[in-house]
């Protein structure tokens, strides 16, 4: 099964169709996401029609469960505090049904439970996909580490772990000395943000991974960050704190 991996959109509708059409070009049998749909960036509604539209299986993020309210909004410092509160106030019924709707984590049989096709037959204890960690989910633990990476590993028994949260990419075993990807062996696996690098590239990132070969393709896409800087019009911000959302200097 070759998975297309994408997480942290972030609300920039600019970045999300550059990584859509480049994936037009590429081979795989199903996309995931790894959840925070909405913060930082000016186009909540839009990406999250997408998604919808798309019908793509999507965890709940920290910024999502913001909207929801199953985090507060003090945990958040602005100026996203202020955008997440003008995402409250601006997205759709519909959308907000939607984000209310996402769980925290997702397996191949929660997935055809959810109704979602391509997953008949796939070993449950394939992946397992969630927006920061494995263990207590709702916590939103940062796994911005090797260590903490292979101490989550040690509590779940799936094969590959799929998460964002970092918007940082990368893949790590749970043992010392693999490098790349190996049968016998298991793995984190963060694509990157879509929306709001924080690596040090602003663009865009996301992943394809071949559960069969055990290999996997990280992507970066350049989009028109421009565009995306334009869009914050409704919402008033300067161009310093426009930058400053999407974690450009």
């Amino acid at each position: 099964m070759k998975i297309a991996l994408i997480s942290d959109i972030h609300g920039n509708l600019v970045a999300l169709e550059a990584v859509l059409k480049r994936l037009e070009a590429l081979q795989y049998d199903t996309m995931l996401c790894m959840g925070d749909l909405v913060g930082y960036g000016p186009q909540p509604n839009e990406v999250i029609d997408i998604i919808r539209e798309r019908n793509i299986p999507c965890v709940e993020g920290n910024h999502d469960a913001a909207i929801t309210g199953r985090m507060p909004l003090g945990f958040f410092r602005e100026p996203n505090q202020s955008l997440l509160k003008w995402t409250m106030e601006n997205l759709t019924e519909e959308n907000t049904r939607f984000l209310k709707g996402m769980p925290l984590s997702y397996t191949p049989s929660t997935l055809r439970g959810a109704g979602f096709s391509g997953y008949d037959g796939v070993d449950d204890h394939l992946f397992m996909m969630v927006h920061a960690s494995p263990v207590q989910p709702e916590r939103w633990q940062y796994l911005n580490s090797a260590v903490l990476c292979r101490k989550a590993l040690e509590h779940i028994p799936h094969t590959f772990c799929f998460v964002g949260h970092t918007h940082i990419p990368g893949v790590v075993a749970n043992e010392l000395g693999v490098f790349g990807m190996e049968p016998g062996f298991r793995y984190v696996v963060n694509p990157g943000a879509v929306g709001q690098s924080r690596d040090n590239d602003a663009r865009a990132s996301f992943m394809i991974l071949d559960t069969e070969a055990f290999t996997y393709t990280a992507h970066r896409i350049e989009y028109n960050v421009d565009r995306t800087l334009l869009a914050y019009n409704e919402q008033g911000y300067d161009s310093t704190t426009r930058k400053r959302l999407l974690h450009l200097k």
